[in-house]
């Protein structure tokens, strides 16, 4: 691959990022939830009981980026921290009863107000995205990933 088309990859994965920026801001200010606070609801709501390291590993995100949006997210009472066993140290996060109401309906945002078109692409073509993002994500250089972001 030459330099130019590796420049060319990295400014369209920059845009796609801005873009993600872009609508997280927008539903913050739309409907008061950003989009990684967002993510961790439905990670919450799929497996009801998640401690931060496997809530960190789920979304790729930082363990101080997850704290924050967990300390958010418990400040809108939707999210409590529960120590578990007899080890103090060990909390899971859980979703409370408001939390889950919202995290049903504000889920909702991506069947109606996504930041992309999807009427614009079929079920195959969705698909195809998919496959190719994850492609994408498994070529990026293996020393970039070992990075403590």
């Amino acid at each position: 691959m030459n330099t130019e088309t590796t420049v060319s990859i990295i400014n369209e994965i920059r845009k796609l990022s801005r873009y993600l920026d872009k609508y997280s801001k927008y539903l913050s200010n739309k409907y008061h939830i950003t989009l990684p606070q967002l993510l961790c609801l439905n990670e919450l709501r799929a497996e009801p009981e998640l401690n931060l390291t496997e809530l960190t590993r789920r979304l790729n995100l930082n363990n101080s980026a997850i704290t924050g949006i967990i300390d958010r997210l418990e400040l809108k009472n939707y999210v409590q921290r529960v120590k578990t066993g007899k080890d103090r140290r060990a909390i899971h996060l859980r979703l409370t009863e408001e939390g889950k109401i919202f995290a049903e309906k504000s889920l909702q945002i991506f069947d109606h107000d996504c930041f992309f078109d999807n009427t614009k692409v079929t079920e195959q073509e969705t698909g195809d995205l998919l496959q190719n993002l994850g492609k994408i994500i498994s070529l990026l250089d293996p020393e970039v990933k070992k990075i403590d972001l």
